[in-house]
């Protein structure tokens, strides 16, 4: 459901509410996502989270379960490994991209492709032994059901890996422009100007959250870390630069995204 009209930086942005408001969202922008001149940040961001994703893919075994797949860009990859994937999402627009990736590279009969919600897997207890879910936690209005759910469909020993936005960069970014605090923009050649609901999580609050249902963070690491640089030099950031700065652990609560490593311990 959608409410009034926002305004933000000269444009008008409708309202998208809840998870209706996400699906609509992400069906709309489905086709485009990946090319959209609007999402040319977006894509920045995904890229430097994928080089510290892609050091702990390998940890992965099958079957491998990925929430929120979106346009499959670590559905098909995990596959082309040889790994058996669920590609699991609430938009089922984005589900047909992912189909179509997976048929184009060979890979469409080691994925299976589900419709559904994060926050409510439809598998049973243990049916996994590794679980991905990539800037898709942020959009989940009941973190605390998605975390025991995880942890439910997780075999003992099971590997997860969760990136985020960080509370703390993206609430300074909705201040500084005025934005409400549990939505973000988005729009795309074909999806209009809305904003949708979209909150983000500190590395502590992850492992707060996780650690009641039986998961330990093993290692965290952060990329984008652009407050720590003048907005003007922005564009000349270099990937070396995400390395050096994770040496420094005090530094991680300026990242734009955490990535977040972490193992079952209980059934």
């Amino acid at each position: 459901m959608s409410k009034e009209i926002f305004w933000f930086r000269g444009a008008r942005f409708k309202i998208l509410e809840g998870k209706r408001g996400v699906r609509e969202a992400y069906n709309c922008m489905a086709d485009d996502y990946d090319y959209s001149k609007y999402l040319y940040l977006t894509r920045k961001m995904e890229k430097s989270e994928e080089r510290i994703t892609s050091m702990w893919i390998r940890k992965l075994s099958s079957p491998v379960l990925d929430v929120g797949c979106g346009t499959g860009r670590y559905t098909i990859n995990i596959a082309r490994s040889g790994q058996k994937v669920v590609a699991l999402d609430i938009s089922l627009n984005m589900l047909r991209i992912t189909q179509k990736k997976a048929r184009k590279y060979g890979v469409l009969n080691t994925i299976d492709l589900i419709l559904a919600d994060g926050e409510h897997l439809p598998f049973k207890d243990g049916s996994f032994n590794s679980l991905i879910c990539t800037l898709t936690f942020n959009h989940f209005e009941n973190c605390e059901e998605a975390a025991r759910e995880f942890s439910r469909v997780l075999k003992k020993d099971g590997v997860c890996i969760i990136s985020t936005l960080n509370k703390f960069t993206l609430e300074d970014f909705k201040k500084r422009n005025s934005l409400p605090l549990d939505k973000v923009p988005f729009r795309t050649e074909k999806l209009p100007p809305v904003l949708i609901y979209e909150i983000g999580h500190s590395v502590n609050d992850i492992k707060s959250l996780f650690s009641k249902y039986g998961l330990k963070v093993v290692d965290a690491k952060g990329c984008c870390y652009w407050h720590l640089i003048p907005p003007c030099l922005i564009r000349y950031y270099k990937v070396i630069f995400d390395r050096i700065f994770n040496f420094f652990k005090p530094l991680l609560k300026y990242a734009e995204i955490h990535v977040i490593l972490m193992k079952k311990l209980i059934n």
